[in-house]
C-alpha cells in the first residue's frame, strides 16, 4: 500500500479521535455496522517489482448485522467486497525497435461472513472484539494493454477464480456513538485491514 493512503487512512482515525466518546458500542441485536478500510499484506500481487509496477491499494468494504445472542456473546451475518489491482510497464526491444508492454491484473473477492461478537472480558463499553469465518468467491482477471509491432510474441498470464473458506478477528474502537475505527486480521483481500466503521 502506498505511504499516501497510509497517511490518510491514519489522518481519518484521528479526525475521529476528536469526536465525543461513546457511551456504549457493544454489538447486539439488531445493530448494522459498516466497514469500509485499507489493506496490507497478502499474496495478491504479480512477482514483479521495480520502476515499472503500479498498483492500487486493498479495498474493503464488509457489512455486519447482529442477528442474536449466542452463548456470552452476540452473532452476526454479513458479507466482504474487496478490491485490489497492480499494472507492470517496461520498454522493450524488437527487431524493428522498442515498444512498451503493459500488463494489468485485477483481483476481486465477494463473500458471506458470519461474527461473534464478545465484550465481556475487557470491560469497555466503546471496544468490540469478534472473530469469525468468511466463505469467499475469488477471482483474478489480467489485461494485456501492449500494443504490439508486427511479429512480436503476445503474453498471456493465467487467471482463477474459487471458492475459499477463511477465518478472520478484529476489534473496533468507538470514539462516538456510532463512528469508530477498526483493525481486522484475516485474509479478504489482505492480511491486514485498518479502516473506519459505522454503526446504524
Amino acid at each position: 500500500m502506498k505511504l499516501n493512503h497510509t497517511i490518510k487512512a491514519l489522518g481519518l482515525v484521528a479526525l475521529a479521535a476528536c469526536l465525543p466518546t461513546a457511551g456504549n458500542a457493544q454489538f447486539k441485536q439488531g445493530d448494522n455496522v459498516l466497514g469500509v478500510g485499507l489493506g496490507i499484506g497478502g499474496s495478491y500481487g504479480i512477482g514483479f517489482t521495480g520502476a515499472g509496477v503500479s498498483q492500487t491499494p486493498a479495498i474493503a468494504l464488509h457489512f455486519d448485522h447482529g442477528m442474536g445472542e449466542l452463548g456470552p456473546g452476540t452473532w452476526g451475518l454479513g458479507g466482504f467486497v474487496g478490491y485490489k489491482s497492480y499494472k507492470y510497464v517496461y520498454d522493450n526491444v524488437w527487431y524493428s525497435g522498442r515498444y512498451q508492454s503493459s500488463y494489468k491484473w485485477t483481483y476481486l473477492v465477494i463473500g458471506a461472513r458470519g461474527t461473534w461478537h464478545y465484550n465481556e472480558w475487557h470491560g469497555l463499553d466503546n471496544l468490540d472484539t469478534y472473530g469469525g469465518l468468511m466463505l469467499a468467491y475469488r477471482a483474478s482477471t489480467f489485461k494485456d494493454e501492449t500494443v504490439y509491432p508486427a511479429g512480436a510474441q503476445t503474453f498471456n498470464a493465467g487467471t482463477y477464480s474459487g471458492v475459499s473458506l477463511t477465518g478472520l478477528i478484529g476489534a473496533r474502537y468507538y470514539f462516538a456513538n456510532n463512528f469508530g475505527a477498526y483493525l481486522e486480521a484475516g485474509f479478504g483481500v489482505s492480511v491486514l485491514q485498518l479502516g473506519l466503521s459505522y454503526k446504524f
